[in-house]
C-alpha cells in the first residue's frame, strides 16, 4: 500500500510541477507575442491545465496524508526537514488557490490586468515553494 501511495505522491508532483514550469515559461513569452494572440492561447491553455493541477495538487496533498497515516515514523524520520517541508506545501496550497481565485476574476472580466498579475507572482510562489519543498523532501528522506 506504501508503495501505491508513494508512487500517486511523486507522479502528482510531477504534473504539479510540469504544470508550473510550463505556465512559468510561458509568463516570460507574454511580452513577445502579441495581446490578441496570447490572451486567446493563455486562456485555452490555462483552461486546459486547470483541471489537472486541481487533481495533481488534491492527489498531492491526500497522498501526503495517505503516507504519514500508512508510515507514522515517517514525520519522526523527517525530523525538522519534515517540519520545514510541510511549511513550504501549506505555501504551495495557498499560492495555488490565490492563482484559481486570480484566473477566475480574469475570466469573469473583473480587472483581468490586475488579476493576471496577481495569479502569475502567486504562480511563481507555488512553483518556488514546490521547488523547495521538494528539496526538502530530499533532505528529509534521502
Amino acid at each position: 500500500m506504501y508503495d501505491l501511495i508513494l508512487m500517486i505522491h511523486f507522479l502528482s508532483l510531477g504534473a504539479g510541477l510540469g504544470i508550473s514550469l510550463t505556465m512559468f515559461v510561458l509568463g516570460l513569452q507574454a511580452g513577445k507575442i502579441p495581446p490578441e494572440e496570447f490572451r486567446p492561447m493563455m486562456g485555452r491553455i490555462g483552461l486546459a491545465m486547470k483541471n489537472v493541477a486541481i487533481a495533481g495538487i488534491t492527489l498531492l496533498v491526500l497522498s501526503g496524508i495517505g503516507l504519514v497515516l500508512v508510515e507514522r515514523s515517517m514525520v519522526a524520520a523527517g525530523g525538522g526537514w519534515f517540519h520545514a517541508k510541510m511549511v513550504f506545501v501549506a505555501g504551495v496550497v495557498i499560492a495555488f488557490i490565490v492563482v484559481q481565485v486570480n484566473q477566475a476574476r480574469a475570466r469573469r472580466g473583473e480587472n483581468p490586468p490586475v488579476a493576471g498579475r496577481r495569479a502569475m507572482l502567486a504562480g511563481r510562489v507555488a512553483l518556488a515553494s514546490a521547488v523547495t519543498a521538494t528539496i526538502l523532501a530530499v533532505l528529509a528522506f534521502g
